[in-house]
């Protein structure tokens, strides 16, 4: 039999500790580099090792050793999008990570091109698109996934 609950508690553990996590730190970024913060000293260290948490996190859930029968095609396609979502959401934190590392240096006077800047930009937007995409994705067959898991579970209990 399928483990769905193993399944369905680290797509929760992966919302609440990464997801959650990241949308706080992206949240930080965000004010950081508002105009009116523009004087104040921006924290590059903490939003990368906040980053590199999340992106830790993530990696840290192992979707491959949750035992799905080979008939439950719906667990299958429910951990599948979980992997995508997993991946998606690495590539994003790495893209961050690797925006904030640039910006560390340019405001350290170090050499850093404007083509650079915009190259790495467009990467944290590519990967801000494809993460949310799988997120999406995800969310659309974890609802159904969890609804029929508690009527299961529920069906059970009555017996």
């Amino acid at each position: 039999m399928s483990d769905y609950r193993t399944l369905i508690e680290r797509i929760e553990h992966f919302y609440i500790d990464a997801v959650e996590e990241f949308k706080e730190a992206e949240q930080q970024i965000i004010n950081d580099s508002q105009f009116r913060s523009i004087i104040r000293k921006k924290d590059y260290d903490g939003n990368i090792a906040k980053l590199k948490e999340c992106k830790r996190t993530a990696q840290d859930i192992n979707v491959n050793d949750i035992e799905i029968d080979a008939d439950d095609e719906e667990s299958r396609e429910v951990a599948e999008r979980f992997n995508r979502a997993l991946a998606m959401f690495n590539g994003l934190c790495d893209a961050y990570v690797q925006l904030q590392v640039f910006l560390k240096k340019k405001s350290m006077k170090e050499p850093a091109k404007f083509s650079t800047y915009k190259e790495i930009f467009a990467k944290v937007q590519q990967y801000k698109e494809a993460a949310n995409g799988a997120l999406h994705d995800l969310d659309m067959v974890y609802t159904d996934y969890t609804e029929e898991y508690v009527l299961d579970d529920r069906e059970d209990s009555d017996e």
